[in-house]
């Protein structure tokens, strides 16, 4: 059984500000490109090193150099840009939204850099996975498209740069990549364009893992659960965060595939309990019958949460998986 987490760590903590003081000093003129990318892979490498540290099987770079979700797409493709500022769903955050004045393309080294120096300074401590924007989650937040005619063009075009992004992470060394699709649990209409959008990004080769957060899941879970339909390597499931969510455990004894079970809510500075964690994890075993097929994770990113809070989330997890294994703390 694996632990892995899900989204951005948080890129502060009370004894650590290199990065925001970097930023204020950048936003004055005070510190050139070059200077802030090195506290970027400075941030980057102290990020990997508390996952890491906190015992997480398999971690992605902490998206420290990520402003939001869709930022480093919206940054890097041809004829996108970023526009205007907009709330991130039901969170205290906000993203910019997406501008799109032309065919969207990539050469699909966009998180590639960034991917190798992750690597590079985790020194093989824990496995390294990549992670995309969901193609669908891109395609609703866009503010603006000036080139494809509808959702459904604009969404499928968006899978193909992924899919690119997504074979330039395997290229890298990246065994798996996750899909953080929260437009798909806001929006369940639109599960038979995911799934052709999905459909797409497979065609690069990798493992996939799936994470419809923030939202229940109800309305698609006939879809998710379908592997033939929905055949990802790995598909996230919130046990935590909503009244219904553990309702969700109780359909897993026909899957198929692998479950990456969000046990700790990521949103929620309440601690979760060792009872509380070690029941859910039980009744996931007796739907799954193989440990192997279930990982244990964050339900969506820790950067919700304050850097101190996020490490003892980190630690709870750690710890649910080791009593789970049966070894001793």
């Amino acid at each position: 059984m694996n632990t892995t987490v899900v989204g951005a760590y948080p890129k502060n903590s009370d004894e650590r500000q290199e990065l925001r003081r970097a930023l204020h000093r950048a936003d004055r003129g005070e510190l050139d490109d070059s200077g802030l990318a090195t506290v970027f892979d400075e941030t980057t490498a102290w990020a990997v090193g508390e996952l890491s540290s906190a015992e997480v099987d398999i971690i992605n770079d902490g998206q420290i150099r990520w402003d939001d979700l869709l930022a480093p797409f919206a940054k890097a493709w041809r004829n996108c840009e970023r526009g205007p500022l907009e709330r991130f769903y039901d969170n205290n955050t906000y993203f910019r939204q997406p501008v799109i004045s032309g065919p969207i393309g990539t050469d699909g080294k966009t998180l590639v850099r960034d991917y190798t120096f992750a690597d590079t300074a985790l020194h093989g401590r824990a496995s390294l996975k990549g992670a995309v924007v969901g193609p669908l989650t891109f395609a609703t937040l866009a503010a603006e498209d000036k080139h494809y005619r509808s959702l459904e063009d604009r969404t499928l075009a968006v899978a193909d740069a992924l899919a690119a992004e997504i074979a330039g992470l395997k290229a890298a060394g990246a065994a798996i990549v996750d899909v953080e699709e929260p437009a798909l649990a806001a929006h369940p209409e639109l599960v038979d364009l995911e799934i052709a959008a999905m459909a797409r990004l497979a065609k690069a080769g990798t493992p996939l893992a799936f994470y419809p957060y923030f939202f229940p899941i109800d309305r698609i879970a006939d879809a998710l659960f379908d592997f033939k339909k929905f055949p990802v390597a790995v598909l996230g499931l919130d046990v935590r965060s909503r009244e219904t969510s553990t309702r969700i455990i109780e359909r897993l004894g026909n899957y198929k595939g692998t479950v990456s079970l969000g046990v700790v809510d990521a949103r929620n500075t309440r601690l979760e309990t060792p009872r509380e964690l070690g029941d859910l994890i039980e009744s996931a075993l007796k739907q799954l019958r193989d440990e192997k097929r279930l990982y244990l994770s964050t339900t969506t990113g820790l950067e919700y949460l304050p850097h101190d809070i996020a490490v003892k989330k980190l630690r709870a997890l750690a710890e649910a998986a080791r009593i789970t294994r049966g070894v001793p703390a």
